[in-house]
């Protein structure tokens, strides 16, 4: 089969994802833009899977404007013979990546994911077979199972180490990666903010404590908890103090306030 020129409504085509456009001036922006350009209107185009089913492969701000402005509306869309997954999900990056750039972080992380979940594709093959180098690849790389508003968030708070490392967790309770996800993303220096030490704390914390279920149900007790654990960094001084103190059999932090106020006199 040929490449043929088709008249096709957008609602009609598919994507493996894009980017909601939820705002329709924005989306009726972006068709005028598109109409009023000097020259030809770029189209849609897409791979036909089979008669009459269409898949997108380039132009995704474009589709995405056109299913919030006009969805039902005809438009040009050149249409390729249809190829293997894998090939069209590599021909997407090729071209979002260096040309789209209405396209999202979140939209390349769902393709180069999709790459290596169902095709068991390397970063270095990934990133091979679309002509990029893999540190180009690697910001793209974060775990589907986390939420995608918390993905998106991501590579901007530079937190997708220690998400993936709470999205790996075996002995951290889903109901408290939920909450953890979120603390992952907030700004650096803010007490609440899971850190990558913070994690390993929270990790030996949930392998120790069996957290009943009632507090796992109760999303607000929970959270509590999580806030106090992570702005008193999981009480650690205090614990070291109490082990010190239990193995001399004084308090240690009184000698030692007694030794800074003898060392202020000495000075004097």
């Amino acid at each position: 089969m040929t490449t043929r020129s088709m008249l096709i409504c957008p609602r009609n085509i598919v994507t493996y994802y894009h980017d909601e456009i939820r705002n329709e001036e924005r989306a009726k922006k972006i068709v005028q833009a598109q109409r009023a350009r000097k020259n030809r209107i770029i189209p849609l185009v897409a791979e036909e899977l089979a008669k009459g089913e269409y898949v997108l492969i380039e132009n995704f701000t474009y589709y995405s404007a056109l299913l919030k402005a006009q969805p039902e509306v005809r438009v040009p869309c050149l249409v390729y013979p249809g190829t293997s997954d894998e090939e069209r999900l590599i021909h997407i990056l090729k071209i979002s990546i260096p040309l789209d750039k209405g396209t999202s972080w979140l939209f390349k992380n769902e393709h180069v994911m999709k790459l290596k979940q169902d095709h068991d594709l390397s970063e270095k093959e990934i990133a091979r077979k679309a002509n990029f180098t893999t540190s180009t690849i690697n910001q793209y790389i974060l775990d589907t199972r986390i939420p995608p508003h918390i993905r998106e968030k991501a590579f901007e708070m530079e937190a997708k180490s220690v998400l993936e490392k709470v999205c790996s967790s075996k002995v951290i309770p889903l109901e408290v990666k939920t909450i953890l996800y979120e603390k992952a993303i907030i700004e650096q220096g803010n007490a609440y903010r899971l850190t990558g030490k913070k994690f390993d704390y929270m990790k030996e914390f949930c392998s120790t404590c069996n957290l009943p279920p009632s507090l796992l149900k109760n999303t607000t007790d929970l959270e509590n908890l999580i806030n106090k654990l992570l702005s008193s960094n999981f009480e650690i001084s205090d614990h070291m103090i109490s082990l010190l103190n239990t193995f001399v059999g004084y308090d240690a932090t009184a000698y030692q306030s007694k030794q800074e106020e003898y060392e202020e006199i000495s000075i004097h």
